[in-house]
């Protein structure tokens, strides 16, 4: 039996992911006349039908779909393999890519890196921070190997590990009037003066669980992408926003005009933890770096 190379499952794959000839061929860096040689010969060998070619589009048969979905799963399992022989002699052989959410990024990966250099001194990490949906999908890709995040998330086939809950809380002006310094009740608060992170952050997703408001409208319509921006409102008396422990303990609150509450972690909590690839050949390894994990202790 003649088996189609691998090298031609990823001509595949890469055409699936772009639906473009030239931009597959600079994603597996060869050019666009060798991807569509490939491809044609991978059809051949398999005596089907697999990309139906235009002058202007890509369109995948139903049973091309198929097949590159298929390949998408041998491509894995067989990096996985080569990861798996070389990581037999030294698992700190090859680098680990560490995917983080930006929620976390800037007051927790600092230490954590420097605990998994004490540790583990050989080893190459290479860091990217993303939201979490693009991350749990680098790793479904095998794109990255671990990801830092924020708990629960439906993760479908990736593997999650809570280290320790998170509390959260209020964070607003010191002189404010927008809130009742005796009642939090966020219902009561001025409408548009909730200051939340955008869409496709999870700890917006957190905050509104805790909060459970009856009134959307309480919710200012500005979509802030980082936690510094809706301090920054905070601070000038724009709003109130919800944080975590460890935006407390980095101390980026000093020098400023903000003052906090805590909030019941039994409403207002999040879950730090990791998210893994599924059978991965490093999985030991990777345990041993989530070990390393401490939970930040806030200041007295």
């Amino acid at each position: 039996m003649h088996l189609p190379p691998i090298r031609q499952l990823q001509y595949l794959v890469a055409l699936q992911e772009t639906q473009h000839f030239g931009n597959a061929a600079k994603q597996v860096n060869v050019t666009q006349s060798t991807l569509s040689t490939g491809i044609k010969e991978l059809e051949s060998s398999l005596g089907v039908t697999l990309v139906e070619r235009t002058n202007k589009s890509v369109a995948f048969t139903e049973l091309g779909k198929q097949i590159a979905e298929r390949s998408r799963d041998i491509i894995l399992k067989t990096q996985d393999l080569v990861d798996n022989a070389r990581s037999l002699s030294d698992p700190t052989s090859l680098p680990v890519r560490l995917g983080v959410i930006p929620t976390i990024a800037p007051y927790l990966i600092s230490q954590y890196v420097m605990a998994i250099g004490q540790q583990f001194e050989t080893l190459k990490l290479y860091i990217r921070e993303d939201t979490t949906a693009n991350l749990i999908q680098e790793l479904f890709d095998n794109k990255l190997d671990l990801a830092l995040l924020a708990l629960p998330y439906d993760a479908g086939q990736i593997q999650t590990q809570v280290i320790y809950r998170e509390g959260m809380h209020l964070a607003y002006h010191r002189k404010t009037r927008l809130l009742d310094h005796s009642d939090y009740d966020f219902d009561a608060l001025p409408d548009e003066s909730l200051l939340l992170l955008d869409d496709g952050h999870c700890l917006r997703d957190h905050a509104l669980a805790g909060c459970r408001l009856k009134n959307q409208k309480k919710i200012h319509t500005f979509g802030a992408n980082s936690l510094q921006m809706l301090l920054q409102m905070v601070d000038n008396d724009l709003g109130v926003t919800l944080i975590p422990d460890m935006v407390i303990q980095a101390g980026v609150l000093q020098g400023t005009q903000i003052a906090t509450e805590r909030l019941p972690t039994e409403r207002f909590y999040r879950d730090i933890g990791f998210a893994w690839r599924k059978g991965t050949s490093r999985e030991d390894l990777l345990l041993g770096m989530m070990a390393l994990l401490g939970e930040p202790k806030l200041e007295a």
